[in-house]
């Protein structure tokens, strides 16, 4: 076996545009828009259907928002305290 290797970059990062890491967190862990939306609304976070749907297009579609670094923290940190809550 082989020691490990750090892969290429591939793509650029843009802490500003963060929408396509999200997209793979969501896919990874199967995670959808509402439980995202219920856990953000839960933590004190106001936000819509339309915004956290905005979050999954491209950066081409009508509805695109990009989703900043800070924000995908903020919805994980979320996701965790609510996964956290429905287990206690």
């Amino acid at each position: 076996m082989s020691d490990y290797t750090r892969p290429p970059m591939t793509r650029g990062v843009d802490p500003q545009r963060m929408n396509w890491l999200w997209q793979l967190i969501l896919q990874a862990t199967d995670l959808s828009p509402a439980e995202v939306r219920a856990a953000l609304n839960a933590s004190g976070v106001p936000v819509t259907d339309q915004r956290v749907a905005s979050w999954s297009v491209g950066d081409a579609e009508e509805n695109y928002f990009p989703l900043t670094l800070a924000e995908m923290e903020r919805n994980l940190r979320a996701v965790i305290a609510a996964k956290r809550s429905a287990s206690d």
